[in-house]
């Protein structure tokens, strides 16, 4: 009987965690790079991002106006903005590991370890699809209606 009041109190403080996740630990935006050699491709810089496909996808689709404003991106029609995790902060470029270096940065710590959270491109306006990559998974959302499904990738 108690070890079953015990799973229910853990399986509760679970979900009130859970759902409180992004206003204990809000999204902090450390960074962000516009790529010099491909138009059309951002790059940001994050600490503390959602943890679920749908919150990751949620937070782009909540902070896009604010991104736009505030960082000038998306700055085309055709874009493709990746989100990446900061890990232990910028590094040094070693040919012993696989790091994803800015070359717009001046300093020697110009790379970051390759944590990708989410990618968002809007490469074919024509179709009016946003497509997400969030992991192995694609949503695509179709601008018309706001219906987001998930494909084969």
């Amino acid at each position: 009987m108690k070890k079953s009041w015990l799973f229910y109190i853990a399986s509760a403080l679970s979900v009130v965690v859970f759902s409180l996740w992004d206003d204990i630990y809000p999204v902090k935006i450390i960074d962000v790079h516009r790529s010099t050699d491909r138009m059309g491709y951002d790059y940001i810089i994050v600490d503390h991002f959602p943890l679920t496909d749908w919150g990751r996808i949620n937070w782009w689709l909540s902070q896009r106006d604010r991104l736009k404003e505030k960082y000038h991106i998306p700055a085309g029609h055709r874009f493709v903005l990746t989100v990446w995790d900061v890990g232990d902060g910028y590094l040094r470029d070693s040919s012993h590991e696989d790091y994803f270096c800015f070359p717009d940065m001046t300093s020697e710590k110009n790379c970051i370890e390759k944590i990708k959270l989410l990618e968002v491109a809007f490469r074919f306006p024509e179709s009016n699809k946003i497509s997400f990559i969030v992991g192995r998974n694609l949503y695509v959302m179709n601008k018309r209606n706001g219906s987001v499904t998930k494909e084969r990738y």
